[in-house]
């Protein structure tokens, strides 16, 4: 008992003190190892690092940040938000609901809800301010739909868990979607009533430019724009699900896919160009339909004003989004490295002094239902979610919460898709979710762009109210979810089959 309470008055201090995560972890690591145990300390934390830093799926995890930061980068997400716009658009909440479906679609590629949540929003925010929306509201569904990152998969926090807890990463990929979609649809659903009940938050889209035959043809047209997205969730997804591939593999897969399109969407123009240039040149012109006829012909049109300098600009281009992605790449892996570092280390200190048995003892001792158990772990992070990072409040608090939940029975693959919607409240939980602060930028930067010397500084509290109603969605799916397990558990016992 005295090594429980010393590591949570050291933890308590060291976070207090404002030391980094992975330093606070590692430190009382080392402090409790060496005042509750004589083993031989430097040898034992030098195989946790080596241990740590050689497993396989950990592979997994700049690949997948890899494959977010080419797609963030790449000016993909202005290409899809366009398409969804013209499907959402007459929908009452029009842009909004464009938003969370955005949000959810790019979510799947990128992985990350500040990238998804930063890159929509610098997209979305000047049609809004356009168009007269309700800016909390607009901000609000942009931070909430962000956190849809780290529940759609492929999720690193999902793998994160999966490796910390021993849970199956393709079983946890599975457990996300039902709930992803379940979430995204009550956000969708409370937008649509508030649009209804409060028409002033987002001015009704005229209908009738969607409903003509041109309308529906630039929905069509536009769609291509997610195919590629589409496509690349499916191969890395697939061949996951499929048996084809490790997570590990699936996510090489993933990051050629996303360097590819990253790569077209950059040189499209001239790419596009040059074959028209080609076609037109060999006179194949003359014999295609004139539905494609003409398209081609103006496209020629426009490369002929190529010169190497437009070119020489657009392969430099190239090469500093790539520049950009692997250094975002770089600096997010290293951050989630040395905090796994340390979390392992925390992990194998408690199993060694034996504190993760003496809590679960202590806990099963207070007789707790299943239920009241939740509900306390639930309250736990909500309230550790207002000053704590995502990524440290899940590799911190695991090693301490996961044999309590093992000694009461509770399903830890369940568990994950409720832990990491907790994850995802934290994310825009006032006054210190990261998403926020990510959105708050958005907001400055756009408005300094519009120079609109007229419109009302922008302040945090903005977006502290516009999340709320969203985070009361997220209760309700928790809700659901511990009433329904099943909406987590069908698809990975259907798919993978039956664990029992």
């Amino acid at each position: 008992m005295l090594a429980i309470i010393v590591a949570f008055a050291l933890m308590t201090v060291f976070f207090l003190a404002g030391l980094y995560v992975a330093g606070a972890i590692g430190s009382l690591s080392l402090v409790m190892m060496k005042v509750f145990s004589d083993a031989p300390l430097w040898n034992i934390m030098a195989n946790r690092v080596w241990e740590t830093y050689t497993r396989f799926l950990l592979v997994a995890i700049p690949l997948f940040i890899l494959m977010g930061e080419l797609l963030l980068r790449s000016g993909v997400a202005d290409r899809m938000y366009k398409a969804l716009d013209r499907w959402f658009g007459p929908i009452p909440g029009g842009l909004l609901h464009t938003n969370i479906a955005s949000c959810a679609v790019f979510a799947a590629c990128s992985g990350s809800s500040i990238a998804t949540a930063a890159t929509i929003s610098r997209v979305a925010l000047p049609s809004f301010r356009a168009r007269g929306y309700n800016e909390r509201l607009v901000v609000g569904s942009l931070a909430a739909g962000g956190t849809l990152g780290i529940l759609i998969p492929p999720s690193v926090l999902l793998v994160l868990y999966g490796l910390t807890t021993g849970t199956s990463i393709g079983r946890l990929f599975l457990a996300g979607f039902l709930p992803g979609a379940l979430l995204a649809g009550t956000f969708m659903l409370m937008i649509f009533i508030a649009a209804i009940i409060w028409p002033g938050i987002a001015p009704r889209e005229s209908s009738d430019s969607y409903m003509t035959l041109k309308g529906w043809g630039d929905r069509l047209i536009g769609t291509l724009a997610i195919l590629p997205v589409a496509a690349l969730i499916v191969l890395v997804l697939g061949s996951i699900y499929g048996g084809w591939a490790t997570p590990t593999e699936a996510a090489a897969a993933g990051v050629t896919g996303a360097f590819v399109i990253a790569v077209l969407n950059q040189t499209y123009e001239i790419l596009v160009g040059s074959c028209a240039l080609g076609i037109r040149k060999v006179k194949l012109l003359q014999i295609l339909p004139r539905i494609l006829r003409d398209p081609i012909a103006k496209a020629a049109e426009e490369a002929e004003k190529y010169d190497r300098t437009i070119i020489r600009q657009t392969i430099s281009s190239v090469f500093r989004m790539l520049t950009e992605a692997f250094m975002g790449c770089i600096r997010t892996t290293g951050m989630i490295m040395f905090i796994l570092m340390a979390a392992f280390t925390l992990q194998f200190t408690f199993a060694f002094l034996q504190i993760s048995e003496e809590m679960a003892r202590w806990v099963v001792s207070l007789d707790l239902s299943s239920v009241e158990l939740i509900l306390i772990v639930v309250v736990f992070y909500l309230v550790l979610g207002t000053f704590m990072e995502s990524y440290s409040m899940m590799l911190t608090t695991l090693p301490l919460i996961v044999p309590t939940l093992q000694a009461s029975g509770i399903d830890l693959l369940w568990f994950g898709v409720i832990m990491i919607i907790l994850l995802e409240a934290a994310q825009i939980s006032p006054p210190q979710g990261l998403s926020l602060f990510a959105l708050h930028g958005a907001q400055i930067e756009t408005q300094q762009i519009s120079n609109d010397e007229s419109e009302r500084a922008k302040t945090i509290n903005d977006v502290y109210i516009g999340v709320l109603p969203f985070m009361v969605c997220m209760a309700i799916v928790i809700v659901i979810l511990m009433i329904f397990p099943e909406i987590a558990l069908w698809l990975p016992d259907t798919v993978k089959g039956n664990r029992l």
